[in-house]
């Protein structure tokens, strides 16, 4: 059970702040997209932008990590400047710590962010980075794949 337990539980994204990433000490965050930082298939909206910017204006470096496709990731990174990689095929780490080399990120400073126990939270144990689980945002907008896996997460979060 421990690599289904996120280090943080947050109710949005936007209460990851300045402070907070001082406090712990996060140079480097890797986020999933849909139903972490935005509602599946939409772009992101002025919270996000503004979450963004002060993550840059902290020189913390935002990365989308996503099981989606690579054209999905980059229609929404495009309007941001930042960086998304597509079909990251989570929970398995592999491609994802090639970012993380390829950017120079360190396991100790950087953060998984993610809505989702069974690919976010356990991809994020399996790289030895901190987690963080948010509430999905617009779950009504779900494909019923996510909605299974949901019950699954539900019945594992019952026996933390």
């Amino acid at each position: 059970m421990k690599y289904f337990k996120p280090d943080f539980e947050l109710h949005h994204f936007s209460d990851i702040t300045k402070d907070w990433l001082e406090e712990n000490q996060i140079e480097t965050i890797f986020s999933d997209l849909d139903s972490t930082l935005a509602i599946h298939d939409e772009p992101g909206d002025d919270d996000l932008k503004a979450w963004i910017e002060m993550l840059k204006e902290n020189h913390v470096t935002l990365v989308i990590v996503s099981n989606n496709s690579q054209g999905r990731v980059d229609r929404f990174c495009k309007p941001f400047n930042i960086t998304g990689f597509g079909r990251c095929q989570k929970p398995a780490p592999s491609k994802i710590r090639k970012q993380m080399k390829s950017i120079g990120a360190k396991e100790k400073t950087s953060l998984f962010l993610g809505d989702q126990l069974l690919t976010d939270v356990w991809c994020g144990k399996l790289l030895n980075m901190k987690t963080a689980l948010v509430t999905p945002i617009g779950r009504e907008h779900e494909p019923i794949q996510i909605i299974i896996k949901r019950k699954i997460e539900s019945f594992i979060k019952k026996r933390w």
